[in-house]
């Protein structure tokens, strides 16, 4: 036999898919491969590192090491929540107070406009645009005297400038705080705020500046307090 012949004879036959598949299953199985855990493994093992505590405090009990752990994380927390606190009130206090108008509507359009919203039972809309038709209508009864960017306190002081300890006046002030909370949207507007609102406009309708504080109330400055004296 010739050399070839015989390299040819000793050769191993060409694997069919099977046998193939299976080598690769053999192979795949050797202990070697399996040394090496997968990310989500090696990541659960860094939390159980951080969670023993043993580790954090070396040379004291495991319950004091505990203890210790506890105290500086309900620490941390606290401070936390301190922080976050103080933050959103900060930015509470930086925000601007919003304006009552945004449009030239005049008090019956305002006035339609939440009758509509309080009737899809949209109350947020209902309560900000009854409120914004009842200061329109102290304008256009003469009762203040309204100005771009005025605010809900704003036309509430101007007010109670202008009809003193009048009975309208407290609850004018609710209602402007109220107006805030809604645009701001601290609060969530029900039913019972827009029949609060709705009475609050009937009173209104029959305000009229008292003649004995019509002279008083030409150069009179608005302060702001936060609810009438």
């Amino acid at each position: 036999m010739s050399t070839i012949g015989a390299l040819g004879a000793e050769a191993p036959a060409t694997p069919d898919a099977d046998e193939a598949r299976r080598a690769a299953t053999k192979e795949l199985s050797r202990e070697i491969y399996q040394d090496h855990p997968d990310l989500w493994d090696r990541f659960w093992q860094w939390i159980l590192d951080l969670l023993d505590t043993q580790s954090l405090v070396p040379g004291v009990p495991p319950w004091v090491s505990t203890a210790i752990v506890v105290t500086i994380s309900a620490a941390v927390i606290a401070l936390l929540i301190l922080l976050t606190t103080r933050l959103t009130s900060a930015r509470r206090v930086r925000t601007a107070p919003l304006s009552v108008f945004t449009d030239d509507r005049d008090a019956a359009t305002l006035t339609r406009a939440a009758d509509e919203a309080a009737e899809r039972a949209d109350f947020a809309t209902a309560v900000v645009e009854r409120f914004r038709a009842i200061i329109r209508s102290l304008d256009e009864h003469g009762v203040i005297d309204e100005y771009p960017g005025m605010t809900a306190l704003e036309a509430a002081a101007l007010t109670h400038q202008s009809l003193g300890e009048h009975p309208v006046v407290a609850p004018l002030y609710e209602a402007a705080h109220l107006f805030d909370a809604v645009l701001y949207g601290r609060v969530v507007s029900t039913r019972t705020q827009d029949q609060q609102m709705r009475e609050l406009a009937e009173q209104v309708a029959q305000v009229t500046v008292p003649v004995d504080r019509q002279d008083a109330l030409v150069g009179a400055p608005v302060t702001l307090p936060g609810a009438p004296a």
